[in-house]
């Protein structure tokens, strides 16, 4: 069984961590996500997407404001993963990190290399594009940057522009 640290924040990446959760194949050993903020007129405290599902599962929980030379990137280290799957995390991984795990991928809500950066989906359909997709690809030190492993394209419906 692999075991995995997953990284991420919002609903599309908590999908992910779903999926992970019920391949036999994989051992989720850690959870990394945003930390809890501020939403809304009311600015009420939320917990991201992610860490509900990891708190549903009874997943160990890191929050760092910066992941970087923190104390949650040692702890996450020290754990023994063997790699790191990332859906929309929001920080750039350092390479200590990177380099301490046997792979690492990223998974993310488009074609690449067409719309990359944080809101891919929407400028998919925004662009009037017939399909948008998942790119799983290589984690480097650059954006959206390593090699590209698998793609999967899904049609645009009506019904997703509304």
């Amino acid at each position: 069984m692999t075991k995995l640290v997953f990284m991420g924040t919002p609903a599309f990446s908590a999908t992910v961590l779903e999926g992970l959760l019920t391949d036999e194949r994989y051992k989720i050993v850690a959870v990394v996500t945003q930390p809890d903020r501020a939403v809304g007129r009311k600015k009420e405290i939320r917990m991201t997407p992610v860490k509900e599902v990891a708190l549903a599962h009874d997943l160990p929980i890191y929050q760092p404001e910066k992941l970087s030379g923190s104390e949650e990137m040692a702890q996450v280290m020290a754990l023994g993963a063997d790699g790191i799957v990332t859906a929309a995390y929001g920080q750039f991984l350092p390479s200590k990190l990177l380099n301490s795990m046997d792979f690492a991928v990223n998974v993310h809500a488009s074609l690449l290399p067409k719309y990359r950066g944080g809101a891919p989906i929407h400028y998919a359909i925004i662009n009037g594009d017939a399909e948008a997709g998942v790119t799983i690809m290589e984690m480097v030190k650059e954006m959206d940057a390593g090699d590209m492993v698998s793609q999967k394209a899904l049609p645009i419906l009506d019904e997703d522009n509304v």
